[in-house]
């Protein structure tokens, strides 16, 4: 794609949606119109409104730029460096999982049960990649106290910049560590809440080109079985959370028998699952015995 000096919007987008569909990209009208909107400061809606309106040539030369590159499969949201995330918008980098619309299915039975307690409640979030998860959280119940864990030092700036951006920073801490750090050393949380890999590694071989190439590989991949960090979560759950406390996780398709077993010999009761959209059980649940 080549644009002329002073080429329209509409030229523009046209010239747009055909190299995305000569690449392949699934959703070309789409992608090009926000890109479009990105190259000059606007939502894609807003962007193609004046349609005969010439683009300047720095914003030509940037929706080039971000044609190319969604071309070549990189994903909208990191090429704009944004996802929207239950109705808010996340930044995102090569650090950080792109947040899937699945994990809005956990996210929203979390707030619902943590919503149906009394006082100020606890959660903790692990493996926080973006925050999408402690952030959302802390927004929609102004009274929850996060924290959020992850290995990745790169990961928690990019959740701690999304914290402060949506101006839920003083609520949520912020600390790097690992599942086997082993520093929770008595009952404090009403919730702990995750979406953690739980891919193999030859389900990873046929993910989408967009995922394969941008997302944090260790953000994705579990192990042989893809259910290798649930025993883990479960131990933890039984160790932080308070009595009557509910652990929520979110799981790969045809999962959530397994890692309902695994809930449930590690003492979780209550033991349960949710299903997305598409009617795949996506989130399991487990409590501790309020004895």
């Amino acid at each position: 794609m080549n644009l002329a000096p002073d080429t329209s919007r509409e030229q523009a987008f046209r010239a747009g949606v055909t190299a995305l569909k000569e690449a392949g990209v699934e959703s070309p009208a789409l992608d090009a119109a926000i890109l479009l909107g990105h190259a000059t400061g606007e939502s894609g809606p807003q962007a193609l409104l004046s349609r005969a309106a010439p683009l300047s040539t720095l914003q030509a030369a940037s929706y080039e730029e971000f044609i190319q590159k969604r071309c070549q499969r990189e994903a909208v949201s990191r090429i704009i460096g944004s996802r929207e995330f239950y109705s808010r918008p996340f930044e995102v980098t090569s650090h950080v999982l792109d947040p899937r619309p699945e994990t809005e299915i956990l996210v929203g039975e979390a707030i619902k049960w943590l919503a149906g307690t009394k006082g100020p409640v606890r959660v903790m979030d692990v493996g926080t990649g973006s925050g999408a998860i402690a952030v959302t959280v802390a927004a929609e119940l102004p009274g929850a106290r996060v924290v959020a864990t992850d290995i990745s030092r790169e990961a928690l700036g990019v959740a701690a910049r999304n914290a402060v951006a949506h101006s839920v920073d003083e609520r949520i801490e912020f600390i790097i560590e690992d599942l086997t750090s082993g520093t929770v050393s008595r009952p404090a949380f009403d919730m702990i809440i995750s979406n953690p890999p739980y891919i193999t590694q030859e389900e990873f071989e046929w993910l989408q080109v967009e995922v394969r190439v941008g997302d944090p590989v260790e953000a994705l991949v579990a192990g042989p079985e893809g259910v290798e960090f649930y025993p883990l979560l479960a131990a933890l759950a039984v160790k932080a959370l308070r009595p009557g406390g509910r652990i929520m996780v979110e799981v790969g398709s045809g999962q959530a028998e397994k890692v309902s077993l695994i809930f449930r010999e590690a003492g979780l009761v209550q033991v349960g699952t949710f299903r997305d959209l598409v009617g795949i059980d996506r989130v399991v649940t487990g409590a501790v015995n309020n004895a």
